[in-house]
């Protein structure tokens, strides 16, 4: 984005991300959504947003921007003022500081501690989480197609056991619904204590259904576990994203991490659903070794789309309904979406 076409309110807090592909090139647009990250990725939500802006003839852009999570009270604040502004994501390093940032949040985002989309109303910025619905929608879905119906009969997860990777923004989405739903929790994450005080969260809601530590537990979890599902940063772009979450990001760097991963992938048991939440245009790590080695895998996509659908809804709810829009075909419009 050339600078001269950031507006005003926005230089030096924020500049157009170069992923995903497709991401508009300015803020030429009469409304916009915003999605403020922390570093760029191939996110799905924008380019299925733009499509179904673009069908509707609706006179709306959806922009992803990257910019300091330590600034986020002055990024929210200049949404909350900037006229065009409409609502949007909260992306990587930005979805638990939103919380102090806006004027109101939904109690779920509130319990769970993260929020991933922003919907302005009457010039107030409201919060939601529609990460752990997503996830388990999509997971459902997958479910009901690959497996007979006494493994999740009518979605019920009550029967399984779900090792959570992770410990953060999305993990607590995950986590809180995940354990709405009835399932069993084992959740690791590489500072114990992150883990055990999402524990206690939960636990405090829904009663002893979930259990922490950290990850020199992976040996003793993995082989319970029916699910397991990586919301760490092993395998997301950055730093990371060559690392499988199978093990430890130890000293002995990416070869040490892999070749352990390739162990630990043999104490799943036959049938374990291995998911990974990272978006990425290749297969994770994670997912990768899971697929090799025979076991069901499933990427971020049906959880991007699931929560995606519910996030829009809630934004542009107003615009949807004057065009008699219903959810049902909004959510056919970003199934198609390209």
């Amino acid at each position: 984005m050339n600078t001269k076409k950031i507006p005003e309110q926005f230089k030096g807090l924020l500049t157009r991300a170069l992923l995903p592909r497709n991401n508009p090139p300015d803020l030429d647009f009469p409304r916009y959504d915003l999605t403020p990250i922390d570093h760029d990725y191939a996110a799905q939500f924008q380019i299925k947003a733009n499509y179904v802006f673009r069908t509707l003839g609706m006179d709306v852009g959806f922009v992803m921007m990257v910019g300091d999570p330590k600034k986020a009270e002055k990024i929210y604040d200049a949404f909350r003022y900037d006229p065009k502004y409409l609502g949007g994501g909260t992306g990587s390093g930005f979805k638990n500081r939103a919380l102090v940032c806006l004027d109101m949040i939904d109690p779920l985002a509130q319990r769970i501690g993260a929020v991933n989309v922003v919907a302005k109303r009457n010039g107030q910025l409201y919060g939601f989480n529609t990460d752990g619905i997503g996830f388990v929608r999509g997971l459902q879905e997958f479910l009901a197609t690959h497996f007979s119906r006494a493994y999740a009969p009518d979605g019920d997860l009550s029967l399984l056991k779900v090792l959570l990777l992770g410990a953060g923004g999305t993990a607590d989405a995950i986590a809180f619904t995940l354990a709405q739903c009835g399932a069993h929790l084992s959740i690791l994450n590489r500072t114990a204590e992150k883990a055990v005080k999402l524990v206690a969260r939960i636990n405090a809601v829904y009663g002893p259904v979930a259990f922490g530590g950290g990850e020199e537990l992976l040996a003793k979890e993995i082989p319970k576990a029916d699910i397991i599902v990586n919301a760490s940063k092993k395998g997301a772009e950055g730093e990371f994203s060559d690392y499988s979450s199978f093990a430890l990001a130890t000293e002995g760097g990416l070869e040490e991490n892999l070749r352990q991963s390739a162990e630990m992938v043999k104490l799943l048991r036959p049938g374990t659903v291995v998911c990974d939440v990272n978006l990425r245009k290749d297969e994770s790590p994670t997912l990768r070794q899971a697929r090799l080695a025979g076991h069901f895998v499933l990427d971020g996509t049906s959880m991007n789309y699931h929560q995606a659908v519910e996030a829009l809804w809630l934004i542009h709810q107003e615009d949807f309904t004057r065009l008699k829009v219903t959810k049902e075909a909004l959510a056919k419009l970003m199934a198609a979406a390209t």
